[in-house]
């Protein structure tokens, strides 16, 4: 079991339970102090020590690597992060997505979830594409984040959420915007974010945010996807990486969390200057498809309060919702 935390009352608590697959996930909440009198979930303390060892530092040989990138999540660290959240981690599972849906579906819970697995086996993006990776490869979580506004929700906070995403890695890394919902690091697809809407018998709504993020890809996985891709091992060192998986998925999910709430309360209007910051091909040629079949091409000009992107065509100026509509830049612009 992880370590737990302790502060002023407060323990992180960790309690093994059966997902809805039968596989075991980790559930860490901040839980209340019980007199010692009462039942009471365990918490750990946690041992420091000044000690320095004279022992060498293991070499980050890429066995160890592996080994490190596939160890199992630690809850607890994404949970410190995240603060009013409840984390759950596994190794595997179909769909982080997929799973979080089935629950809300039949009740809204009451605080934001954060579901992270080491490998998707039907991990999927827009129009159902599969998402390839290999177990520890890259950062698959979902959040369910219950929305209480009674705005509409439109396609844009699919814009809203890559944003969060690009922000929380820009420390680390510079990550640009596709239309409508994919990371870009060096203009090759770096990761994406798949937005779906549950409501439950009541009437209430519950925002499911998926996210992948590559780490580090094989060349047979690079095979597979069908478009330039990229990782961030390109950027940042693999062994830092390994080691600082739990915080890239803590801080990514805090600013979608954020973000997200601010979408709830305001639309993506407040959010639209923040996005074209990062829209890698404002001002570009580019194509429009769907279903593969080009539909439309012109310049790239604008992204409106709807998240629709805006084009400027021989014919004026068209709108287009995300949708089945896929962006790409224009054979003479790649």
């Amino acid at each position: 079991m992880p370590r737990g935390l302790s502060d002023r009352g407060l323990c992180v608590a960790s309690q093994v339970c059966a997902s809805a697959k039968g596989a075991p996930w980790r559930c860490y909440s901040a839980a209340p102090f019980v007199p010692a009198s009462q039942p009471r979930r365990h918490c750990a303390a946690q041992t420091v020590s000044n000690a320095t060892s004279t022992l060498p530092a293991p070499a980050a040989t890429p066995e160890r690597l592996r080994a490190a990138l596939a160890a199992p999540l630690d809850a607890g660290r994404i949970a410190a992060i995240l603060g009013n959240a409840e984390v759950e981690t596994v190794l595997r599972t179909g769909s982080t997505n997929t799973d979080l849906l089935g629950r809300v579906r039949t009740q809204t819970p009451a605080r934001p979830i954060l579901r992270a697995a080491l490998e998707q086996t039907a991990g999927r993006g827009r129009h159902g594409r599969a998402w390839h990776t290999t177990p520890g490869s890259a950062l698959l979580f979902s959040l369910a984040i219950p929305f209480v506004a009674s705005r509409a929700i439109d396609a844009a906070v699919s814009l809203a959420c890559g944003l969060a995403a690009a922000e929380a890695l820009a420390p680390r890394a510079t990550v640009q915007l596709k239309w409508p919902n994919d990371l870009l690091l060096d203009g090759r697809k770096l990761g994406g974010v798949l937005c779906e809407l549950a409501v439950d018998s009541a009437g209430r709504r519950t925002l499911i945010v998926g996210i992948g993020i590559n780490l580090c890809l094989d060349p047979e996985t690079r095979a597979t996807i069908g478009q330039p891709a990229a990782a961030l091992d390109e950027v940042i060192a693999l062994q830092e990486l390994a080691a600082q998986r739990e915080d890239l998925i803590g801080h990514v999910g805090a600013a979608t969390m954020a973000i997200a709430s601010e979408f709830d309360m305001h639309g993506f209007a407040s959010l639209r200057t923040r996005f074209l910051a990062r829209f890698a091909l404002l001002g570009r040629e580019v194509e429009l498809l769907e279903a593969k079949r080009r539909i439309a091409g012109g310049v790239a000009v604008d992204i409106d309060a709807a998240g629709r992107l805006l084009v400027r065509t021989d014919a004026g100026t068209r709108a287009f919702a995300g949708g089945e509509v896929s962006l790409r830049p224009a054979p003479r612009d790649a």
